[in-house]
């Protein structure tokens, strides 16, 4: 993997996300534009549009070398994730695309499904407004040392590299040196091989959820065909407090969300159930391969659901939100 290049502002949302939310999808990608709308009282979903223009999108939702690890004194090259991340992003618009059309034919989306659930992943994993709950959920992989020589060199730049522009952005997050330096060694580990195949670390976590034999998926797309949904500066919200139920809310493009529920089956069975009929259930879904079937639901201009899910946003962002229009559900 390649690790060196000349880029220094480096998207935290990548911009084919952002494009998906364009306001001039039709336009040049460096005309692209985005509103964005600052929150001004999250209790109220009170927000403030920034912009009458909107923001240019190949320079929104981005800081100067917020993923170098390692920055040449003459601070034209650096080494950083770019070219990890992009072999994800270069994906995200072909399984969008092929997730919308398949729905709208009667097609299997479950490679559409778990792919775009790793990419989104990613997004949460690279947030610098998610560090703290990031490094809660995947910090123990820097515990570990790659096992192989190369990357090792390549971990212990991560770790002690030069970094101009860490103090920065330690005070713009409101994080330590050590917190910023353990993330981006996390971010290294998860782009490092987990030893199943071509899999690296993220996408084994990713299969993990997938197969787990003590969990239930189900899945929802919401598609509509003139409200428009939120892009949080968080990447993604969460749509339930319930114990033992993981859920993860994602903008696809401005017409359309997704929404992943990760239920412990043992937490959400009957008080009842008998034992040996819940291990049967689980050794059934152990037995599926990867993708396994998944309980798919697919809503169509349900503006309940949105404003379900654009109100969330708002309430869990950082900051901002963004939006194809400047008016929309909530």
């Amino acid at each position: 993997m390649k690790w060196e290049n000349d880029t220094s502002c480096q998207h935290f949302i990548p911009q084919v996300e952002q494009r998906f939310n364009a306001i001039n999808p039709q336009a040049r990608n460096d005309k692209q534009k985005i509103y964005q709308f600052e929150i001004v009282n999250r209790e109220a979903l009170e927000l403030r549009l920034v912009s009458l223009k909107g923001n240019k999108i190949i320079n929104n939702l981005a800081y100067q070398d917020l993923f170098s690890f390692d920055v040449g004194l003459d601070n034209k090259f650096r080494h950083n994730f770019e070219d990890a991340f992009q072999n994800y992003e270069s994906q995200i618009k072909t399984h969008t695309d092929n997730l919308i059309h398949k729905l709208e034919i009667g097609q299997s989306v479950n490679e559409e499904v778990v792919n775009l659930f790793c990419a989104k992943l990613l997004n949460f994993t690279r947030n610098p407004f998610s560090i703290h709950k990031v490094l809660n959920t995947f910090g123990s992989l820097t515990n570990f040392v790659p096992a192989m020589p190369e990357y090792q060199k390549i971990f212990e730049r991560v770790l002690t590299g030069r970094k101009p522009h860490q103090e920065h952005l330690c005070a713009q997050f409101g994080i330590t040196d050590a917190e910023y330096q353990k993330w981006l060694g996390m971010l290294f580990m998860l782009a490092l091989p987990s030893g199943e195949g071509e899999m690296n670390m993220l996408e084994s976590i990713v299969k993990g959820m997938f197969v787990s034999k003590e969990q239930e998926i189900c899945v929802l797309v919401s598609l509509y065909s003139e409200a428009s949904c939120l892009l949080s500066d968080r990447a993604s919200s969460t749509n339930t407090d319930r114990a033992g139920v993981d859920g993860f809310d994602f903008n696809l493009c401005s017409k359309a969300f997704i929404r992943y529920l990760f239920a412990d089956i043992d937490a959400i069975a009957p008080k009842h159930a008998p034992p040996d009929y819940l291990e049967s259930y689980k050794d059934a879904l152990n037995r599926q391969p990867l993708p396994r079937t998944i309980k798919l639901y697919c809503e169509k201009n349900n503006e309940e659901l949105l404003k379900g899910f654009n109100r969330n946003v708002i309430y869990q962002s950082h900051s901002h939100v963004y939006c194809s229009v400047k008016s929309f559900l909530v």
